[in-house]
């Protein structure tokens, strides 16, 4: 069966789960023929009343169940299901890694990754695509992994279907809490205010082993090593532009 690639750990899927989600993720710089699986994806009939719904928001359809690293899923309906499974396992695969799974957006400007956060409508996809154009290299503009070593990972998972990320890994320049304004700035934010702001953006599961102190000390312990910003920024090609001169600059300190 294919693998997937999420840090040093591999993911066994059945072709034909890929094969549903690929209408909403883009897989192929993610696949890896190398290595022993950590966890296995496997679909089939899950016991009544066990497990919980791949979409909590249709709890009558198919469920998953997280058992010995293997995930169990029921058959997914539609391209939906199948990718809420693709990303619960990336979430266990990211969590197993001492990691956080991010709602974001991550480019990278050489060896430096600037990840953006902020609730729907924020601006975390047209972040990425601003810096892409400024000659950023995306690694998802949904959803990235954030390492405790500061590496950060992208996904297969995207907006839209020009928008495919990269499966390198890049270190954590900074965090960018977004602001639509009419010109481009940088205001330092302070690690109390930045650690709410990844925990209403961090994947969560009942199932993952992580309690929610847990995830608190994880997200505590990322912004306390790291720098992160409130980025105001417009619609326009010059907000790329800033991001990549900003790493540039601290690509030279």
């Amino acid at each position: 069966m294919p693998r997937l690639r999420i840090g040093e750990w591999g993911v066994e899927v059945e072709r034909e789960l890929l094969t549903l989600a690929s209408a909403r993720c883009s897989f192929g710089p993610f696949l890896v023929d190398v290595g022993c699986p950590r966890l296995v994806i496997q679909r089939g009939a899950i016991p009544a009343g066990e497990g919980r719904p791949l979409n909590p928001r249709r709890p009558e359809g198919p469920r998953l169940l997280i058992r010995d690293m293997v995930l169990h899923i029921e058959p997914p309906q539609d391209a939906l299901d199948a990718e809420l499974a693709l990303r619960a396992a990336f979430h266990l695969g990211t969590v197993g890694q001492g990691g956080v799974l991010l709602h974001s957006s991550g480019v990278a400007f050489g060896g430096t990754a600037l990840v953006a956060v902020g609730p729907s409508g924020a601006g975390k996809s047209t972040f990425a695509r601003l810096a892409r154009q400024a000659g950023g290299e995306l690694l998802s503009d949904e959803v990235v992994s954030l390492l405790p070593d500061g590496r950060v990972l992208g996904t297969p998972f995207r907006s839209d279907p020009d928008m495919v990320g990269t499966a390198r890994e890049a270190r954590l320049g900074g965090l960018f809490a977004l602001v639509h304004a009419p010109a481009e700035s940088l205001e330092p934010l302070a690690p109390v205010a930045v650690v709410p702001l990844l925990l209403a953006q961090a994947f969560r599961a009942p199932s993952d082993g992580l309690t929610q102190a847990g995830l608190l000390q994880r997200v505590a312990t990322l912004v306390s090593h790291f720098p992160a910003w409130r980025f105001s920024f417009r619609n326009h090609p010059e907000a790329g532009a800033y991001l990549r001169r900003w790493c540039e600059d601290h690509a030279a300190r």
